[in-house]
């Protein structure tokens, strides 16, 4: 926890713990990331975990099949909003204009800035929550077109849209509370609430499997997605009100900053969102494949959450106020300093560290790690089959994901979303082409791929455009980097592989086996290539080694 600097200007409130971290000398910017990232990811770890016995209690009662199907659908539209507005739009441009509102006018203006917010936001989304509960038949014809020729699956998604369809109000809200305590560097709270939700849904789960049938248990299901997502704005509250940055509710046109935040939403909003889009671009599609492609992809998606949403999006969540505040600071001083550089620069470094690695490892492993997980209960070996493929082509760009949204956010910072958007737009037309062009001859796998494909392409795109924008950018250290890590991530695949064919030669990994013994056997393999991939980036990249090492040691409050 951080505590309260002292004002610059008399005139302002003093209670805000919420000051840009100090830009003098290399170590206060490179253990600011590496400070701020470590509660994220420990908070988002926690929330992935129920999020994991979510998606277990799913697999296990509706498998791949319709009902599965119909719910992943109707799923996509909240969950697009929430990658929208929590990882995208409202992080991304709500955060630099509230940091500079704050810096220019005082904590009181930002707080009613916020407040505003908080109003439009609420009228709407209760607008949109209005027109998408009205229209969800025509909405699931449009997203999954396929669904057309089983009236049964058509109904059913149409059902559970107009369910979850309020969820996109708590959004917005939770949107805003978890963008303020992170401009306070309280970056715990906002990353663990989603936990509650997936508690919610868990608790919800277990209660349907006992007193209703599992047509009714679906249903359950969509009303807990709901609720939970009003626990998540409701959590932050005390937080906030200890800090004593609860919003000023306030009439948006009358606000300062408000409109520029607007302005800058929604270009933030598709430019960081690429890659849920392309996902749904691929539920689309895969709508006119054989039953149980969207589920497949789905459970795939979730295992390339892991990496991504408990580390590279845990630095990317970090890097983004700090960035802010240097911007903010440079645009009223006119001044700019290395700290800027040393941040990216450490968050540069920490996205490789963990995205590489967990490529390699992803691919190497699929399969057994989507037996471990998912294969019990309706969830049979031909569905672990199928999942594990379309892992595999979504771990290709999991490096890309995590480049796009840490680009994507320098540009954000620094109040420029147009160009994130206009890679964005090229981006989903190559991903529609790829998909479309590759489908036939692999199906849904060939849908995954071309996400991976289009995210890569959306990488190269804004790193062409940070380097031109910013003549100071780390670049030669990063392809440092980038090099050796490659190589490092390419032997640790391997050696996955390698350890775990001898354990099923060795008959220690059986099909028909203990799922205990397996998963055992899984966290021996994951361990034995981590210890490998770490030992070895200690002597060959010793600069992404330290950034890695410092942030651990922060995570975990060590000196």
């Amino acid at each position: 926890m951080t505590t309260p600097p002292e004002s610059p200007n008399p005139g302002r409130e003093e209670n805000v713990p919420a000051a840009a971290p100090a830009g003098n000398g290399d170590s206060t910017a490179e253990e600011s990331i590496s400070r701020f990232a470590g509660p994220v990811s420990l908070a988002t770890l926690i929330s992935r975990v129920a999020g994991f016995f979510r998606d277990l209690l799913i697999a296990k009662f509706f498998g791949a099949a319709m009902m599965a199907d119909a719910f992943f659908v109707a799923f996509a539209i909240p969950n697009l909003f929430r990658r929208m507005f929590m990882e995208g739009a409202l992080s991304s441009s709500f955060l630099p204009v509230y940091s500079e509102v704050r810096e220019q006018s005082g904590a009181r203006q930002a707080r009613k800035f916020a407040g505003g917010m908080l109003v439009f936001l609420v009228f709407a989304g209760s607008v949109g929550c209005v027109v998408g509960i009205w229209f969800a038949e025509p909405l699931m014809r449009a997203l999954a077109p396929g669904f057309s020729s089983n009236p049964e699956k058509l109904g059913l998604a149409a059902q559970l849209t107009r369910i979850m369809f309020p969820f996109i109000i708590f959004i917005g809200l939770w949107a805003v509370a978890a963008g303020m305590l992170n401009a306070a560097r309280r970056f715990f709270v906002p990353a663990f609430a989603p936990a509650l939700q997936n508690v919610v849904i868990i608790i919800a789960l277990l209660l349907a499997g006992f007193l209703v049938s599992r047509g009714e248990a679906i249903r359950w299901l969509a009303w807990a997605v709901v609720i939970g997502g009003a626990a998540q704005f409701f959590f932050q509250l005390p937080f906030m009100g200890k800090l004593r940055i609860l919003p000023l509710p306030s009439i948006p046109w009358r606000v300062e900053g408000v409109g520029r935040c607007l302005a800058l939403m929604g270009p933030a909003a598709l430019g960081g969102a690429i890659f849920q889009v392309n996902v749904l671009v691929d539920r689309w599609l895969a709508s006119f494949l054989v039953e149980g492609s969207i589920s497949y992809l789905y459970y795939a998606n979730r295992l390339v959450q892991l990496p991504h949403g408990i580390l590279s999006l845990a630095v990317v969540s970090a890097v983004l106020p700090v960035l802010s505040d240097y911007a903010a600071k440079n645009r009223e001083n006119s001044a700019s300093g290395d700290s800027e550089r040393n941040a990216m620069l450490e968050a540069g470094r920490l996205t490789l560290f963990i995205t590489i690695p967990s490529t390699f490892g992803l691919i190497a492993l699929a399969h057994p790690i989507m037996e471990v997980i998912f294969e019990r209960g309706a969830f049979t070996q031909d569905h672990t089959v199928a999942s594990a493929a379309a892992l595999q082509a979504y771990a290709a760009g999991l490096m890309f994901f995590g480049v796009t949204r840490l680009l994507a956010g320098v540009f954000h910072a620094r109040l420029n979303t147009s160009f994130p958007v206009r890679c964005a737009n090229i981006a989903v037309l190559a991903n529609v082409a790829l998909s479309v062009a590759l489908m036939f001859p692999f199906g849904f796998i060939g849908l995954a791929l071309a996400t991976s494909c289009s995210s890569a392409l959306n990488a190269v795109l804004l790193l062409r455009g940070v380097i031109r924008e910013w003549s100071d950018f780390p670049k030669k250290e990063l392809v440092h980097s980038l090099n050796r890590l490659l190589v490092l991530g390419i032997l640790t695949g391997l050696l996955a592989y390698f350890v775990h064919l001898q354990l099923v030669h060795l008959q220690l990994w059986d099909a028909q086996g203990s799922s205990a013994l397996k998963l055992v056997m899984m966290m021996l393999e994951v361990s034995l290539a981590a210890c490998f991939y770490i030992f070895l980036a200690k002597k060959i990249d010793s600069s992404s080694y330290d950034s890695w090492c410092r942030f651990t040691r922060l995570t975990w409050g060590k000196s």
